[in-house]
């Protein structure tokens, strides 16, 4: 993944967050990456047990160059993401190897210490307060929870959810919030230790509210 991020009005982090969980939602939904499709082999060598992420950051030509590697882009608020047919590291195309994965400095987003309600049906994914990590680290774990917990909804849910236009909400609750809401989620992201933290550190959960 890769996220625009300009000198002057750079994208705020919850919109970033949001644009990857549904960009990679996106990517597993498109008909290219299903059986016959040009991405398939791809993604469905990569969605395994053990999947991994990276969020890379782009900005002025490096970012219209990006726009050449076969994946697809998604708009949410301030922040644009593009999300790449999956590959091995090692062999990224230059124009992605050659993307920062150390984060640009950006304005962190205040901790919730009370869940709103919605009205309508809505991925909902939380940060563990209690981990730090870089924000392009934290948009791979809330792509993975919300991947992981689409991946699980009943075919009835993802139709609501699809009615609904797709809304996504991703939040850094209080310690207070995470530990009382973290029992009532459907998805746990243990991470697998490539990067900044350690293997099997708790770092998001992800439901679908509908309340």
């Amino acid at each position: 993944m890769a996220a625009r991020v300009e000198k002057v009005e750079p994208a705020e982090l919850p919109d970033i967050f949001a644009a990857a969980a549904l960009g990679v939602i996106q990517l597993l939904d498109d008909h290219r990456s299903l059986p016959g499709g040009e991405w398939h082999d791809e993604v469905a060598a990569w969605n395994g047990s053990r999947i991994r992420k990276i969020m890379r950051r782009a900005r002025a030509s490096a970012w219209q160059r990006a726009q050449d590697v076969p994946g697809l882009t998604v708009v949410h608020g301030s922040a644009e993401v593009r999300i790449f047919v999956p590959g091995v590291v090692d062999e990224a195309p230059p124009e992605l190897s050659k993307l920062q994965i150390q984060s640009s400095p950006l304005d962190e987003p205040d901790h919730v210490d009370v869940l709103a309600a919605v009205d309508e049906p809505t991925l909902t994914v939380l940060l563990n307060p209690a981990v730090e990590m870089s924000w392009g680290k934290r948009g791979a774990q809330v792509a993975h929870a919300a991947q992981r917990c689409w991946e699980q909804l009943e075919r009835t849910d993802r139709f609501d959810w699809n009615a609904a236009t797709r809304p996504v909400r991703v939040l850094t609750p209080t310690s207070a919030l995470w530990a009382e809401l973290l029992p009532a989620s459907t998805t746990q992201i243990r991470d697998g230790g490539f990067t900044e933290i350690a293997p099997g550190t708790l770092t998001a959960a992800s439901w679908l509210a509908r309340s």
